[in-house]
């Protein structure tokens, strides 16, 4: 009898294949590379971040955090999911700072996955292998660094990718979910010119999208703060220019952001009203006095971190701000500038720089997105002949200097007793 053998498999299935093996080995290295950086920082003798994190996050193991009124800054958004993650980490591996480590490179492997899948859905024609390598590339990238302006990568311009602080990191998976599941639904009612078009599939989806929201303040309050402002400048611009045919739409999306916005609400009130009396604590608006501090030039600042994005979005500025995930990227980044020039707590952690996260959480989306339309150039032919060769060329050395400063300052940071 005549063995049956396979059918060969196609090109596009080898390709598929080669790409989902090729994302599995990035993602390990990612990985262990965070767990590292963690570890490190961890036993670093600089006071860090994550060291600091990680002690509350042992009182809180021991219900030390139920104590002197703390409970509603943990019970009501107080960035307590990193807390909790390291926690239950910890009963299963027995050791604080494996736990701390684990979590916090699965937060950013997290988010390595989700930009591959968004890589490989937005960008259907590139080779399967090109998502995996786009989304390692945007996990290492950093701001462009010039010594004779700045002494330090990180401090002077923010980054995409922030190693130190364990509660952004964690609020990055559900930042990059909330902002894609708003493209999609987003996009399926501009598809159907806001005709009869249903805002969720189903309830299931209008549930997940409502838990992702609120979830996402449990990690961090601050990719909310940036990114609600953005999606209702968003909402109201369209409401203007349908004549308020988008009502019912902008209504509905809406009321999925109203547990979250009253958690974060809650959370703003005791951390900067209810303790304000004892602590010292508020919020007042000053403009540019905190990012001035942190920033030679705010103009510069600003170029440098986001040189790759605002190459893409010069070199097709109508078709990036015509797309919906082009037009909410701008809108979040905007609103995130606005909080990090306008707003300033009061006391003695004014100079910490806290209204900064939000804009490092906006940033990291504007990068996913302006990779996404620059491969779509590519992808589509709309790069060829000298001028597109040309612009491409400029593109990917752009890239590739941000990718190398991202990488020199991993290394820094793993092998170098600082925090940032």
């Amino acid at each position: 009898m005549r063995e049956e053998t396979a059918p060969a498999l196609s090109e596009r299935e080898r390709q598929e294949q080669q790409g989902l093996a090729l994302a599995c080995l990035l993602g390990v290295l990612l990985f262990f590379m965070s767990f590292w950086m963690a570890y490190h920082q961890l036993h670093n003798p600089v006071e860090t971040d994550i060291q600091t994190h990680l002690g509350r996050a042992q009182e809180l193991s021991r219900g030390g955090m139920l104590r002197g009124g703390l409970v509603q800054e943990f019970l009501l958004g107080g960035n307590c999911l990193w807390y909790l993650g390291v926690v239950l980490f910890r009963r299963l591996c027995g050791d604080w700072v494996y736990a701390a480590s684990a979590v916090t490179a699965a937060a950013i492997t997290a988010v390595y996955v989700i930009s591959c899948a968004v890589l490989r859905r937005e960008l259907p024609r590139l080779r399967a292998a090109a998502a995996p390598l786009g989304a390692m590339a945007l996990s290492l990238v950093g701001p462009l660094y010039l010594p004779w302006y700045s002494e330090s990568i990180y401090l002077d311009t923010s980054s995409p990718n922030v190693w130190h602080n364990p509660t952004h990191i964690m609020v990055r998976p559900f930042a990059v979910l909330v902002f894609w599941m708003t493209v999609c639904i987003y996009r399926r009612w501009r598809e159907a010119e806001g005709c009869s078009a249903r805002t969720y599939r189903s309830r299931g989806e209008a549930a997940l999208y409502t838990a992702l929201i609120a979830v996402s303040v449990w990690a961090k309050p601050s990719f909310l703060q940036a990114f609600v402002p953005g999606l209702g400048a968003m909402l109201l611009t369209d409401l203007v220019r349908s004549r308020g045919r988008s009502f019912p739409f902008a209504l509905k999306l809406a009321s999925a952001y109203v547990p979250g916005v009253l958690l974060m609400g809650m959370r703003f009130l005791v951390a900067f009203w209810v303790r304000s009396e004892s602590d010292g604590l508020g919020v007042e608006i000053a403009p540019l006095d905190v990012w001035s501090q942190s920033s030679r030039c705010i103009p510069v600042s600003v170029l440098l971190l986001l040189a790759f994005p605002l190459f893409v979005m010069a070199v097709d500025w109508k078709g990036f701000s015509s797309s919906v995930r082009g037009q909410l990227a701008i809108w979040c980044t905007v609103s995130a500038m606005a909080s990090k020039a306008l707003l300033a707590e009061i006391g003695e952690r004014r100079y910490h720089c806290n209204f900064s996260w939000g804009y490092a959480a906006a940033a990291g989306l504007l990068w996913l997105v302006a990779l996404c339309h620059f491969g779509g150039l590519l992808s589509e032919g709309r790069l060829s002949g000298r001028r597109g060769r040309a612009v491409a060329c400029v593109g990917w050395t752009l890239l590739a200097f941000h990718l190398m400063t991202g990488i020199l300052y991993y290394c820094l940071l793993a092998s170098h007793d600082i925090m940032c």
